[in-house]
């Protein structure tokens, strides 16, 4: 428990940090070496079922998309996107249909090669797509919004469950999970959606944008991204379960791997964006 707690408060004052203050071109990094290392731990699950070459191409593939989201042209971002997302498809079926044998591994190779790509990269890709240079301060608050209201949905899921967990949430997937820590979780992205507004609302200059911050909108969406965090949760979960495995690596004491760190993360970030900027989309294109 103490080790879950003192991990979890560095990685929070060095992303809070990284997010609020740090230049695009610290951050960047940083938050693709947070996926790419995810996608690691993905792409280890299924054991000796993917080659060394397997695991290699589909982290040359992740960090190019990656690459894409925070380098390319903001007019050209989008279209780009999508392009290097096919061409990447087609590059790890073609991987697979050249290096075929045992060809009873095949199919499972081609199938965890592509949910690891769209699953953790293509998925993690939206952090940088909402810090890239041209969403401003904005993008900060944003990224900020996301981490905080998936992290302390996760913390208050722990606690709350802990203390007043009685009723199973999803045993045949997460057998420790209940409904009360799962309310108790979205207690916290609230909690979490106006401790952000409150303490960060500084790096919002735009009025049109503090006019997506109203009460509504704010509770909206820390409601519905604590879901999805949880749903985020929940498939890590079951790709673990599935291959036997209690925590995707060992690099975060009392936290497990960097993917069970960020699996809420991962399906909150894509949610963050499109809640936010919907409107602007048409800037992408």
């Amino acid at each position: 428990m103490t080790k879950r707690i003192v991990t979890g408060l560095i990685l929070t004052v060095v992303m809070a940090g990284a997010v609020g203050f740090g230049p695009f071109w610290v951050l960047a990094p940083l938050l693709s070496l947070a996926v790419l290392a995810a996608l690691y731990e993905f792409l280890r699950l299924p054991g000796d079922t993917l080659k060394v070459i397997d695991r290699v191409a589909g982290l040359v593939a992740g960090a190019s998309l990656l690459s894409v989201a925070a380098l390319c042209h903001h007019e050209a971002v989008m279209p780009m996107m999508v392009l290097t997302l096919a061409g990447l498809t087609v590059g790890l079926l073609l991987l697979v249909l050249f290096t075929p044998h045992p060809i009873e591994q095949a199919g499972p190779r081609a199938a965890a090669l592509l949910t690891g790509l769209f699953y953790v990269a293509l998925l993690g890709s939206f952090a940088l797509m909402i810090a890239r240079p041209e969403t401003g301060r904005e993008g900060r608050f944003v990224l900020l919004l996301v981490a905080v209201v998936t992290w302390l949905n996760d913390s208050m899921a722990f606690f709350g469950g802990k203390l007043l967990g009685r009723h199973k949430l999803y045993p045949t997937v997460s057998p420790k999970k209940t409904w009360e820590g799962s309310i108790a979780g979205l207690m916290g992205s609230v909690l979490g959606a106006f401790v952000v507004k409150w303490i960060f609302i500084g790096l919002v200059d735009d009025p049109e944008f503090q006019g997506r911050l109203s009460l509504a909108h704010l509770v909206g969406f820390a409601l519905l991204g604590g879901a999805l965090g949880q749903v985020g949760d929940l498939v890590e979960s079951v790709f673990k379960r599935s291959y036997g495995i209690k925590d995707s690596g060992t690099i975060l004491p009392g936290h497990g791997g960097l993917l069970d760190r960020i699996d809420a993360f991962l399906f909150v970030a894509p949610f963050g964006f499109f809640w936010f900027y919907l409107p602007e989309l048409s800037f992408y294109f």
